[in-house]
């Protein structure tokens, strides 16, 4: 089995100096540095041990940073993150045409929800590997394409495992676009969009007013951000599930300057007045969810 382990650059190594300067001047309090010590610690100690534990159990490995993203040199049979949830969502977008994936929550601070192992399960976990015991579960993912007015091409974007959000450049502004679902149509006001996948459903998109899917559902939904709706009477496409073969779901952006993120920090298209967005199926991914006994 050939294995590709996908790790981060900790928040201490990243601003550690500055907060710790902070703390020092008392500035701010010493907690957030406490906290970010103890991750820290927690992430490498975790690694380590994966590191061993493959190495213990014949497995040989390759190593990146999901911080210096490029395409990866060979395909890998397993890719095994080391972080959060947030490493997971960065490596699948590097799985264009799908893949077996897991996440290993590096600390106790980090958030793990996709996560199949936490930091006192590695071991089990490469257990599991080295005599092929994994259970893993298909998960769909979506991708959008921008169709952009200005230079007339159209551009798609990797496969998102949670959501995208088209807003306005300038969070506090007004977002406005030109909404399609299907065969109906309206102009909004308000403060963005949420599209979800199944498994982003239980994420951003559920504080929105959004509906809690099936892990394995192979539908997406959207959901607008805080409709105005005083001058729209009674809008009829706020919110719904879609089947992008079958409905079509399509973005105007009237916005001067606006944004497309996908899956959060880990991408943002620039839109301009006229680019429109529209959204396909794309290849789904393997998520590890444990292993048998």
């Amino acid at each position: 089995m050939v294995v590709l382990i996908v790790t981060k650059t900790t928040n201490y190594e990243l601003h550690g100096a500055l907060i710790e300067s902070k703390v020092n001047h008392g500035l701010v309090a010493r907690d957030s540095l406490t906290r970010l010590k103890q991750a820290h610690g927690e992430h490498y100690e975790t690694l380590s041990r994966l590191r061993t534990a493959l190495a213990a159990a014949g497995l040989a490995w390759d190593e990146v940073s999901r911080d210096f993203p490029r395409p990866w040199s060979k395909s890998y049979d397993l890719v095994i993150t080391v972080g959060g949830d947030g490493t997971l969502l960065a490596a699948s977008h590097q799985l264009a045409h799908g893949g077996l994936i897991a996440g290993v929550r590096s600390s106790t601070l980090s958030v793990g929800y996709l996560c199949t192992a936490g930091t006192d399960a590695v071991e089990p976990l490469v257990q599991a590997i080295a005599t092929s015991r994994l259970k893993s579960s298909v998960v769909h993912r979506l991708k959008a394409r921008v169709k952009r007015i200005d230079v007339g091409d159209e551009i798609e974007t990797t496969p998102v495992l949670n959501d995208f959000l088209y807003a306005n450049a300038n969070p506090a502004a007004t977002t406005r676009y030109r909404l399609r679902y299907g065969d109906k149509e309206e102009v909004h006001r308000s403060s963005g969009i949420w599209v979800a996948t199944a498994t982003g459903s239980t994420a951003a998109i559920l504080a929105a007013g959004g509906e809690r899917r099936p892990p394995d559902d192979a539908l997406y939904q959207y959901r607008v951000r805080e409709l105005y709706k005083f001058d729209l009477g009674s809008p009829e496409i706020e919110g719904g599930l879609f089947d992008p073969s079958q409905t079509v779901l399509e973005i105007e952006n009237r916005c001067p300057a606006a944004i497309l993120a996908t899956d959060g920090q880990h991408g943002v298209i620039d839109l301009v007045y006229g680019d429109r967005i529209s959204f396909a199926a794309a290849a789904p991914i393997n998520l590890v969810r444990g292993w048998h006994d």
